[in-house]
């Protein structure tokens, strides 16, 4: 499936938007891990892997998920996330686990559920990444599963819900359009109207 121009160029536009509100939450997350901790602020996780659903839902073709939140965190690696080099590397899993998602359903369902579990099983790459990175012993198995339960559930509400919730929004305002999304409405749509008249 090959992608068209208008198609690359709204991807780099969403990952562009994407990586600086990543930019932005990273900054946040200071204060609020220092009140509350590392683990407790997992619950800001999902924030940082919205590009895949979003670009995922309105796109529609393989690979989509994954190039969008890669391409988010080198955006956010090079606006200066405190980071560093991480914020892309932990991308690159989380944008892995996203596309599992769709591919799972054979890049044919895009629904809430399936959104929603693309957030979730984000979030299980980033803690993948996590494990790697700090060394299996750096968890308590008891803070392991804490920090993957709460970065999930964030993962599926603030990445997929979220990701539903705003695509919807650009739907309504017409920009959309011209993507497989809208066309997909359309077809159905057009279905929906000649079984009626049957």
């Amino acid at each position: 499936m090959t992608w068209k121009m208008k198609e690359v160029v709204l991807t780099v536009i969403l990952a562009v938007a994407c990586g600086v509100i990543y930019l932005g939450w990273s900054t946040l997350w200071i204060p609020i891990s220092a009140l509350v901790g590392p683990v407790g602020a997992g619950f800001m996780f999902g924030i940082w892997i919205i590009a895949s659903p979003i670009v995922a839902y309105i796109i529609r073709k393989p690979g989509a998920a994954l190039i969008a939140e890669v391409a988010a965190a080198a955006v956010e690696l090079l606006t200066g996330s405190h980071f560093g080099l991480s914020a892309l590397l932990i991308g690159v899993f989380q944008g892995i686990g996203a596309e599992i998602a769709f591919a799972l359903f054979g890049y044919k369902r895009y629904n809430l559920m399936t959104l929603m579990l693309s957030g979730a099983l984000a979030a299980v790459g980033g803690v993948l990444y996590n494990l790697i990175a700090n060394g299996f012993g750096y968890y308590t198995l008891q803070v392991l599963m804490t920090t993957l339960v709460i970065q999930v559930i964030s993962g599926m509400i603030l990445g997929g819900w979220l990701a539903k919730i705003i695509v919807e929004a650009l739907c309504k305002t017409g920009v959309l359009d011209q993507y497989e999304i809208m066309k997909v409405r359309r077809k159905k749509g057009n279905a929906n109207g000649i079984a009626s008249r049957v």
